[in-house]
């Protein structure tokens, strides 16, 4: 998949697999410990896709 480096979070939750009403849970302050990282750009929030790609990772669960 050919993503852009920033995303809105429409974006970012297509690339992630997930709705968007999950990333904005999780952007909620008490879940923003389990959530990828996120900038606020002029009121808008913005998806870096290294840190969505390195939340993806650190979620890995590995098999038995």
């Amino acid at each position: 998949m050919n993503a852009p480096q920033n995303m809105r979070p429409s974006a970012a939750a297509d690339y992630l697999g997930v709705s968007q009403s999950h990333l904005a849970k999780l952007r909620m302050e008490q879940n923003r410990h389990k959530g990828p990282a996120f900038s606020k750009v002029a009121g808008c929030v913005v998806y870096r896709r290294a840190d969505l790609d390195a939340w993806l990772e650190a979620n890995v669960v590995q098999a038995a």
